[in-house]
């Protein structure tokens, strides 16, 4: 029973981030966000929550 749930959520988490994540990138209000960090070379993996709302 242990490895069905684990296996159940490993599904789960290959589904969030190979589908669900990829289609939530493709939208407006993401690419402009993505769009705005690249033109200022924001570093999204490095910032902090204080840093964005400074840079908006």
């Amino acid at each position: 029973m242990r490895w069905v749930k684990l296996l159940g959520g490993c599904m789960l988490l290959a589904f969030v981030w190979l589908w669900i994540l990829p289609r939530i990138a493709e939208t407006s209000s993401v690419r402009k966000h993505m769009r705005l960090l690249e033109e200022r070379n924001i570093n999204a993996g490095a910032m902090f929550y204080t840093e964005v709302q400074e840079n908006r």
